[in-house]
């Protein structure tokens, strides 16, 4: 009876360990049919460009901070370099550092217009302005990227063919900017701020805007990894802003007498030349009601707004495997 008992029991135990097994070994590939990072870490840089959407520049329809108001004569340059840490196959944390110029130019807000005739398409009103800027920008972000399917190209861990994986992402981060908007004046550019070109820090309720601002970057791209060795990418970024000032352009002109009272004559001058800039182009003033003092300059209610296409390339630091916190077995 006792010899019975002992073999049914060990029959019992062998059907136990033979499930928990086979059942770990289906979890197991289970798992490998999913693409899961070998290294956790990768660095790496990108290239592309820049375009602002704000109040200068754009194009012939009326001002958007969207892609549908790029104009490609204002298209600038951006590089910058970046550390991602990969949680598994689908979820990442991106910290980056990047350098941007932003760039507008209202004589680029549409063709065939002239100062000294009159047209009603909301271009030829920016064109009059005849106002530009470009600014330096330094970004430090830190972004969230998530794949939600990663395509097997070619290849297996099991085999000697080399893998390839294409991912589509998207991109949700935050982080901050600093800026310093300019204007080319007699040969030279000049910083803008200074001069309170909308009578900020000058006229009550037109507070002196910072020049570090806070940042939304959103955006979505593809990437081509090869065989858990380098990540390559394309990508567009676009960057939600909380300031209307990136181009020094927000509200309504002022009077020269606001610069005449609180600068020195030169400095005065040189801030009533940069506001507003239509004389240069209609020196008659035929149609200078457009630009006197309190007619609109800028649009308040629209904040400025940038956006990126670049090209990324990634390498993974084959050491950090030991970081991992999801392994791919």
């Amino acid at each position: 009876m006792r010899l019975k008992f002992f073999i049914c029991f060990l029959f019992l135990l062998g059907c136990i360990s033979s499930y928990s097994q086979d059942y770990e070994y289906k979890e197991r590939k289970k798992k490998r049919m999913h693409y899961i990072p070998r290294y956790p870490i990768e660095l790496g840089f990108h290239i592309g460009t820049s375009q602002f959407l704000g109040d200068l520049g754009g194009t012939e329809a009326i001002g958007q901070s969207f892609i549908i108001d790029t104009d490609l004569p204002s298209i600038r340059p951006a590089v910058g370099f970046f550390g991602r840490y990969n949680m598994g196959g689908h979820f990442s944390f991106r910290l980056e550092m990047s350098y941007l110029n932003l760039s507008g130019n209202d004589k680029f807000a549409g063709k065939g217009f002239s100062a000294t005739t009159h047209s009603d398409k909301d271009g030829w009103f920016r064109f009059y302005r005849n106002l530009h800027f470009q600014t330096h920008v330094f970004e430090l972000t830190n972004s969230c990227q998530f794949i939600p399917y990663n395509f097997k190209l070619t290849g297996s861990r099991y085999t000697k063919t080399k893998q390839n994986t294409l991912s589509p992402y998207i991109v949700l981060g935050a982080g901050f900017l600093v800026f310093n908007p300019q204007a080319e004046y007699n040969g030279d550019w000049v910083d803008l701020r200074p001069l309170s070109t909308e009578g900020q820090g000058l006229v009550e309720g037109r507070p002196t805007y910072s020049l570090v601002q806070f940042i939304i970057p959103v955006g979505f791209g593809v990437q081509w990894e090869h065989n858990h060795d380098w990540i390559l990418s394309l990508e567009i970024n676009h960057r939600f802003t909380f300031t209307d000032y990136i181009d020094d352009v927000s509200t309504d002109y002022v009077a020269p007498a606001v610069f005449e009272k609180n600068f020195n004559a030169e400095t005065a001058q040189l801030a009533t030349s940069l506001a507003r800039r239509s004389v240069e182009h209609d020196p008659n003033n035929i149609y200078g009601y457009i630009t006197a003092p309190n007619a609109q300059r800028g649009d308040p209610k629209d904040n400025d707004a940038y956006y990126t296409i670049n090209i990324r390339l990634a390498f993974y630091l084959k050491k950090s495997r030991f970081l991992a916190l999801v392994k791919d077995y």
